[in-house]
């Protein structure tokens, strides 16, 4: 998965636990961070996790394991915009693989 880009206080970040056998919507918990609304030190923090979550990420094409039977996955959207562009990321980080910043990120919202 590619690198994140510069995110800036118009990105939005939003974050799901999906999967497993059955959809019980209470524990997909999805949370919608706004950079905007973030501090400095938590706005730093919640990119390092990004960060450290990207080179576990695949796309959702390139979804192999993630998902399949009752596998859960972080479904992770960042959506931004950067003087040169508009952007749209949606990386799959299979249970299993997510690091527990990430874990923390979709529990806390923080």
């Amino acid at each position: 998965m590619d690198s994140l880009p510069e995110l800036s206080d118009d990105a939005v970040i939003d974050v799901a636990r999906e999967g497993g056998f059955a959809y019980i919507p209470k524990l997909s918990g999805p949370r919608r961070i706004a950079l905007a609304q973030l501090s400095g030190p938590e706005r730093e923090h919640v990119c390092n996790v990004l960060r450290q979550a990207m080179p576990l990420a695949e796309s959702p094409a390139e979804q192999s394991r993630a998902g399949q039977g009752d596998q859960r996955y972080y479904r992770i959207e960042i959506s931004y915009a950067t003087p040169n562009r508009l952007g749209n990321i949606v990386i799959i980080i299979a249970e299993d693989q997510a690091p527990p910043a990430l874990v923390q990120l979709w529990q806390d919202g923080q």
